[in-house]
């Protein structure tokens, strides 16, 4: 709703060579949105659209009604038919990536999201999702160097999922030791993350520190998380 609100502020600027009957189409459409009645607020957006072609913040709003509804390919064919109007349109970009990621288009995804950083290099927001694309096209070590950018960036260390995502790709990658950097920032953001502590354990179990493996999965059953149990079993023995 924020990337709406906005649109709304500078909307006279845009709005001049709309008709009046698409512009009130379109406030209906706004309306709608804010109660949350996305299904309403499509109907207006598309009348508006359907007087106005090119309606551009039309299009987009309908895009983001449809994602509110999980209508992510339809989503998709709005947010293109905005870049097609106006290629410099970054939001558009952020909003089509996040529906291919919802669609399993990684490789899609990774595209639109390096030409939102090329509009501006200095915004690190994009590397999160960035990371999680290539961590799933099993590119990993390219997400653990987004995920990277995107925790030094301001205000962004205590991304608890974040540090987590980056733990899987460095493990992945088997680079054991800053995994486990990576599980211990997680649960020490918050203690009750008890997967953190598996996957850590899972980390020292592979770089060798058995001892260390079986205090996290022991902790981690402790703390109620059943699946670690396996793990003790295999690798720790039945007499801890």
């Amino acid at each position: 709703m924020r990337i709406l609100l906005a649109f709304l502020l500078i909307s006279p600027i845009f709005l001049q060579a709309q008709s009046q009957k698409a512009l009130d189409l379109y406030g209906e459409g706004v309306k709608n949105f804010y109660s949350e009645d996305y299904e309403q607020a499509i109907k207006f957006f598309s009348e508006s659209i359907q007087l106005e072609e090119d309606f551009q913040i039309a299009l987009f709003n309908r895009g983001q009604a449809l994602m509110q509804l999980k209508s992510y390919s339809k989503a998709i064919e709005d947010f293109n038919h905005v870049i097609g109007l106006d290629s410099n349109y970054v939001d558009a970009y952020k909003e089509l990536s996040t529906c291919l990621i919802k669609t399993n288009k990684f490789k899609e995804a990774i595209s639109q999201l390096h030409k939102m950083i090329a509009f501006n290099p200095n915004v690190v927001s994009p590397y999160k999702q960035l990371g999680l694309c290539y961590y799933y096209t099993r590119k990993y070590q390219l997400a653990e160097d987004a995920n990277t950018v995107y925790l030094n960036g301001n205000g962004n260390e205590n991304d608890l999922k974040a540090w987590f995502q980056k733990g899987l790709s460095n493990f992945y990658y088997a680079d054991y030791q800053t995994a486990i950097k990576d599980f211990t920032a997680v649960y020490e953001l918050n203690n009750q993350y008890t997967t953190a502590l598996e996957w850590r354990g899972r980390c020292y179990q592979k770089a060798n520190y058995i001892n260390k493996a079986c205090a996290d999965w022991e902790l981690a059953i402790e703390k109620g998380l059943k699946s670690s149990e396996d793990y003790l079993q295999k690798y720790c023995g039945p007499t801890r």
